[in-house]
């Protein structure tokens, strides 16, 4: 896998405890879960909570999958997770920034990796489920916590060649 299509494997992220409602109907809830933030960009949890009284699972499992997820930046770029090619740089060079990838999906959400870090400024968070009646709806933070926490990710061998 390339470099930039997940968080460095030699390094400790800073965190960004969050948990932060970006949807709610009388059935479903859509957060954003506890952000790992790395100096290339940010690994975070996308939670589902349905009503105690729901049933588990859904009879459909395409339904999970339709489940729409974008991030914005103040400076007017986003990325999300709706079907699309996979980036192929040529000569190894990383794809312009944001870039979002789901790496698991499931009845209780997902876990994504945004490739880049965001501006200053807000940082949001929208998505749209029509299947599960949840509307186009979003909620930001201060993505001086996201950069606050890539400032303190850590090295864990700073030489790169082992021992």
């Amino acid at each position: 896998m390339p470099a930039w299509s997940r968080g460095p494997v030699d390094m400790v992220p800073g965190v960004v405890p969050v948990a932060l409602l970006v949807a709610r109907t009388d059935t479903h809830a859509v957060l954003i879960d506890g952000l790992l933030v790395y100096p290339t960009g940010f690994d975070f949890d996308l939670a589902v909570r349905r009503h105690p009284g729901l049933p588990r699972h859904h009879p459909d499992p395409r339904v999970w999958h339709e489940l729409w997820l974008e991030v914005r930046f103040a400076d007017g770029r986003r990325a999300d997770n709706g079907p699309g090619p996979w980036p192929h740089p040529d000569d190894d060079r990383p794809p312009d920034p944001p870039l979002l990838y789901q790496s698991v999906s499931g009845p209780d959400g997902g876990h994504v990796w945004l490739w880049g870090l965001p501006p200053p400024g807000p940082l949001t968070f929208a998505c749209h489920w029509p299947a599960e009646q949840i509307p186009p709806s979003q909620a930001a933070l201060d993505a001086g916590l996201v950069l606050a926490a890539a400032a303190r990710a850590q090295t864990l061998w700073p030489d790169p060649s082992p021992p």
